[in-house]
Parts: structure tokens; C-alpha cells; sequence
């Protein structure tokens, strides 16, 4: 479960990098719709094996348009770290559950023990007794 939480703080972090001044023009626009596709996936990537794919092509965008689009390098580096951890939210194993039957076995009383079978350390206590 721990993959698609990392992959929703990513994408809440791409919805948030043009307000912090790392991303304009094309490329915010770019991350806000990445963040917004990455949100809404995220979640749908417990259930679903497409989501999860998904998830990984937006980071593959976002790590392959570096090489398009001009940008300063905290721009560059924005987007390579926000597309290599939706890569890594995307590709992440899916969790499995398996249900299995339980049976429990009805305890029975403790039989009792017979005089010869009382053993040395506890001679002493039964003879006291």
C-alpha cells in the first residue's frame, strides 16, 4: 500500500510545483495534468493492473519531456524525480490478499494423572500434599 500513497504525494507535488515557481508556461501546464491523472490513479492502482500502467506512462512522460522542452535545471530536475517515483508507484508488485479457512479444534478438558505417573520433582510436592 505503501506505492500508490507515494505515488499520490507525487502527484500533489506536481499539482503544487508551478505555484512554487519551478515549473511555468507549457511545463506547468504539463505538471498540473500530470498531478491531476497521477491523483486520481494512484488510489485505483490497489485494484486495477491498467491504473497501475497508467501510472507509469504519465512518469515516463514526465521523465522523457526534459529532453523537449527548455526549462532551468530545477525544472529538469523536478521532473525527472516526479517521473522516476511515478515510475516506481506504477511498476511497484500489487499487494495479494488470500483467504484461507480457519478451523479451531474444540479444546478438551485435561485428563487426570495417575499416581505413577508423577514424576521425581513433583514426588515431594504430591507427598506434602
Amino acid at each position: 500500500m505503501l506505492s500508490p500513497a507515494f505515488g499520490a504525494v507525487t502527484a500533489v507535488w506536481l499539482m503544487l510545483a508551478p505555484a512554487l515557481g519551478l515549473e511555468t508556461g507549457a511545463r506547468a501546464y504539463l505538471a498540473i495534468a500530470s498531478g491531476v491523472v497521477a491523483f486520481v490513479l494512484s488510489p485505483l492502482s490497489v485494484w486495477s493492473g491498467q491504473a497501475r500502467a497508467a501510472v507509469a506512462s504519465v512518469g515516463l512522460v514526465l521523465a522523457l519531456v526534459n529532453f523537449f522542452l527548455p526549462c532551468p535545471i530545477e525544472a529538469l530536475a523536478n521532473f525527472a524525480t516526479c517521473g522516476m517515483a511515478l515510475i516506481l508507484a506504477g511498476l511497484a508488485p500489487s499487494p495479494v490478499v488470500e483467504r484461507r479457512s480457519t478451523v479451531v479444534l474444540a479444546a478438551s478438558a485435561p485428563r487426570a494423572v495417575a499416581e505413577d505417573e508423577i514424576t521425581a520433582p513433583s514426588r515431594a510436592v504430591h507427598a506434602a500434599a
